[in-house]
C-alpha cells in the first residue's frame, strides 16, 4: 500500500500483545505507527507529534476511549479518530455521535481496519 507512506497512525490499547500485532500489520501496510497503552500517554504523544489518524480501544487505562475522543475533537478536530473495540455493535452509533470517524469491532479482519484508515486519511474529494 504505497499510498500510505508517511501517514502516521497512533494506536492506543491496554493489551500490549494486540497493540504490537496491530502496529505490525499497519507498518506492513505502509503506515508509520506510534503506540500508547493508556489515554494519558496517548495525549502526551499527540501534544508532541502530528498524526494523521488515531485508533483507540474503548477500554484503556487513565481515561476511556470516549474521553480520549472528546479531547481529540477539542484539540485536534481535523484528526480522525477510529474506535476499535470489542464492545457490542450498538456502541458504534454512540462513538460516531461523539465524533468518531468510525467504529470497528475487534475480531474483524485487519483488512477492515485498513479500509477504514485508508478512507479516513483520504483528502476530501468534491465533485
Amino acid at each position: 500500500m504505497a499510498g500510505n507512506n508517511n501517514k502516521h497512525v497512533l494506536v492506543i490499547d491496554h493489551d500490549r500483545k494486540l497493540l504490537h500485532l496491530l502496529a505490525f500489520h499497519l507498518i506492513k501496510g505502509g503506515y508509520a505507527v506510534s503506540t500508547a497503552a493508556d489515554g494519558l500517554e496517548a495525549l502526551e504523544q499527540l501534544e508532541n507529534q502530528a498524526v494523521d489518524v488515531v485508533v483507540t480501544d474503548y477500554h484503556i487505562p487513565k481515561m476511556d476511549g470516549f474521553e480520549l475522543l472528546s479531547v481529540c475533537r477539542l484539540k485536534w478536530p481535523e484528526t480522525p479518530v477510529v474506535v476499535f473495540s470489542g464492545e457490542q455493535d450498538d456502541m458504534a452509533h454512540e462513538a460516531v455521535d461523539r465524533g468518531a470517524y468510525a467504529w470497528v469491532r475487534k475480531g474483524k479482519e485487519f483488512s477492515t481496519l485498513s479500509e477504514v484508515l485508508a478512507s479516513a486519511i483520504q483528502p476530501s474529494v468534491h465533485a
